[in-house]
C-alpha cells in the first residue's frame, strides 16, 4: 500500500488562506462594523462596588462582653434590609437627583423597587461583604455606592 498523505506545512496554509482571503476578510469586517454598532447604539451601564471588612472585636472578653455574636453571613440579613430599606434609598434618590426623569411620573414606591433591583449586596468572605449599585453616570454610581455603603 502506498502512502499518498501529503505534509502540510506552514507555507501551504499560508497559500490556502490566500485562495481563501475573501472567507477570511469579509466575516472579520462584519465583527468590527457590528461591533461598533453595538458599542455605539447600547446603553452604557457601570456597576461600583465597595467591600465592607467586619472586623471582630479586639478588646478582651473579660472587660467588655460582646453584643454581636453571630458570623457576618447571618447578619446580613439585617444589614441589607437596613440598606435597602424606602426610607434610606428614598433619600438617596433625592441627594442625587437618581431618575429624575421618573420621580415626575411615577410613585416613588416604583422607583425605589426599580432601585433596589439596582443594589447588589453580597458575602465576600467570613467577615467581609460587598455593596454594589448599577446605572449610567459613573460618576453618581460612585457616589451613591459609597453612600449606601
Amino acid at each position: 500500500m502506498i502512502n499518498t498523505e501529503k505534509v502540510f506545512n506552514i507555507e501551504n496554509y499560508f497559500k490556502m488562506g490566500l485562495r481563501r482571503k475573501w472567507y477570511i476578510i469579509i466575516p472579520f469586517a462584519l465583527s468590527v462594523v457590528i461591533s461598533y454598532g453595538v458599542y455605539k447604539y447600547l446603553p452604557k451601564e457601570y456597576k461600583t462596588s465597595t467591600v465592607i471588612l467586619v472586623r471582630p472585636q479586639k478588646v478582651p472578653e473579660s472587660y467588655v462582653r460582646a453584643t454581636l455574636t453571630e458570623p457576618v453571613t447571618e447578619r446580613l440579613n439585617t444589614i441589607s434590609q437596613e440598606i435597602l430599606s424606602r426610607t434610606r434609598l428614598e433619600r438617596i434618590i433625592r441627594e442625587f437627583s437618581l431618575y429624575s426623569d421618573m420621580v415626575k411620573n411615577s410613585h416613588m414606591e416604583q422607583i425605589v423597587d426599580m432601585m433596589r433591583t439596582k443594589i447588589g449586596i453580597r458575602v465576600e468572605q467570613e467577615s467581609a461583604f460587598s455593596v454594589s449599585f448599577e446605572g449610567r453616570d459613573p460618576e453618581t454610581v460612585m457616589m451613591v455606592t459609597n453612600k449606601l455603603a
